[in-house]
């Protein structure tokens, strides 16, 4: 069985969380095959899908031209940049292990295992978290259908800049760029990223890019859902 790779590059924010939801939507309907999604955002507040907007400061974001979005699996609120490597996987259920603290505990060892190629020793953080010297360096979360899972996470490579536009109290935050006293390559990371899941999940990854059909879908997702401004602050 096979894993299609999407390497998306920066992509616009609104625009990233409706193709992740049309990637798992096909997946779902047996459209497509399972699916690794990697991207990267410019700035960007992204709320978990429960997540009340006061969590985020509205004027702030808009006057440092911080995007703000609300995506489609839960968790906290985070801050997204350039420097952060983003995944959506979307599979068939029957992939993974059954239930939700099985399939967050799966993503984290995952990230914790392509990030130790890097030259780090991660510790995972139930529910959600990858540490390394107790910096969070990684958050993961998911949703569920009746025949699919995604899983959605980040991986800090370098710095983030703007994050006091949040309204959290959060663990503390690092890079593994400032961890490692040297810049992370991103290719590198993406390469081991993609080997962890492929293994873990015992599929072989290829290279792919987003279908017709998930095209179509993410646009009518971005104009019904992750461009309206009422399903991204109406909570």
């Amino acid at each position: 069985m096979s894993l299609r790779v999407i390497d998306s590059g920066v992509l616009e924010p609104h625009w990233s969380a409706a193709l992740d939801h049309a990637l798992v939507d096909a997946v779902r309907l047996g459209v497509s095959t399972s699916t690794l999604h990697i991207y990267r955002r410019p700035p960007t507040v992204s709320l978990g899908y429960f997540q009340p907007s006061e969590s985020v400061d509205r004027q702030a974001a808009a006057e440092r031209g911080v995007a703000v979005l609300r995506r489609m699996s839960g968790g906290g609120t985070i801050f997204n940049d350039e420097g952060q490597l983003i995944y959506t996987l979307a599979v068939e259920k029957g992939l993974l292990p059954q239930g939700r603290d099985a399939c967050l505990r799966l993503a984290c060892a995952v990230v914790a295992q392509a990030i130790s190629v890097l030259g780090v020793t991660p510790v995972l953080k139930e529910p959600n978290d990858v540490l390394v010297r107790g910096l969070k360096v990684s958050g993961n979360s998911q949703l569920r259908s009746a025949s699919a899972v995604a899983l959605q996470g980040t991986i800090i490579l370098s710095p983030a800049q703007g994050m006091d536009v949040l309204r959290t109290d959060a663990t503390k935050v690092g890079s593994l760029s400032e961890i490692l006293g040297r810049e992370v390559d991103l290719q590198e990371a993406m390469d081991a990223l993609v080997e962890s899941f492929a293994a873990t999940l015992n599929l072989e990854a290829s290279n792919g890019r987003p279908t017709e059909w998930e095209g179509v879908r993410a646009g009518e997702l971005l104009r019904r859902r992750y461009g309206d401004e009422d399903f991204i602050w109406g909570r």
